[in-house]
């Protein structure tokens, strides 16, 4: 059944999730804030009667709860900043809980601030909620492992292709990326912490078979068709993509253990079955 949601804010909303345990969700915008909606019963309604506002200096582009607490959100900014904030609610949460911080913080606190050299386009946590990454624009992707006491230990890889928009964990030791390039990217490691490395492409250009030779009526037919179409004698390897998506990733849902589905600006959805595509599972994790 919808329900009205109360943001109160007078920008653009660009990124929503949910909490895990259903109580909240977060809506980043272009007013330098992220509304923290929770239900309200008595009028039927999700409205924010909070926001996290603190340190903002841009648009806040993503964000991502823990997978495991509801009280702390990741956020990525147009200020080149990847932050974590605190969401307790004493309306919805028993308790305070900081999870590896050190001590719990009121709403809208920030537990820890990381810097990269391009917008923060994408944030996601690993399935134990032990590790955060984000992806920058600057065509890099920065892996954050906690420990108990507060103590991090970051690690950043750089890369030539086009930036990412979008990041999911597959497991501890595998991170999907997508966007500007229509190809997933995976990033793995050996599960020693701080090693991780490029490892593929989702998907592998597929060798053309060579084309037999054709003659009288059929290479006519064809010869005109290529100049109808394309304005051209032959049909040219340029002329459409070989990859499945043919704009911009924006978004990754992870849908199993071994199979995930990537959101395009071309309008279309598509599922990677992943014990299906040419890469080694056991380098993934699964």
């Amino acid at each position: 059944v919808p329900a009205l949601v109360i943001l109160r804010i007078e920008r653009a909303a660009l990124d929503v999730k949910w909490s895990l345990d259903g109580l909240r969700f977060a809506c980043t915008s272009g007013a330098k804030c992220v509304p923290v909606c929770t239900y309200e019963e008595s009028n039927d309604w999700w409205v924010s009667k909070k926001m996290v506002k603190k340190k903002f200096k841009s648009t806040v582009l993503c964000c991502a709860f823990h997978p495991h607490n509801g009280q702390l959100l990741a956020t990525g900014s147009a200020d080149f900043k990847c932050r974590v904030y605190s969401t307790f609610d004493s309306t919805v949460d028993a308790a305070p809980s900081q999870g590896h911080f050190e001590k719990p913080l009121e709403f809208g606190e920030a537990y820890c601030e990381m810097s990269s050299h391009g917008w923060i386009t994408g944030v996601a946590w690993s399935p134990s909620g032990d590790s955060l990454c984000y992806s920058g624009h600057d065509s890099s992707i920065s892996i954050v492992t906690f420990s108990p006491g507060g103590q991090n230990v970051q690690q950043t890889i750089r890369f030539r292709d086009l930036p990412l928009t979008c990041l999911a964990f597959v497991s501890e030791r595998a991170i999907v990326g997508a966007g500007h390039d229509f190809n997933p990217m995976a990033f793995t490691s050996s599960g020693g912490g701080n090693d991780w490395t490029y490892f593929d492409r989702l998907e592998k250009k597929k060798e053309k078979a060579a084309a037999a030779a054709t003659g009288g009526v059929a290479a006519a037919r064809a010869l005109f068709q290529n100049k109808a179409k394309l304005g051209q004698d032959n049909a040219q390897d340029l002329d459409s993509l070989w990859t499945s998506h043919e704009g911009a990733i924006s978004d990754i849902s992870v849908m199993s253990s071994s199979k995930l589905s990537t959101a395009g600006l071309d309008g279309k959805i598509v599922v990677w079955d992943l014990p299906q595509l040419d890469i080694a599972m056991s380098s993934l994790g699964l």
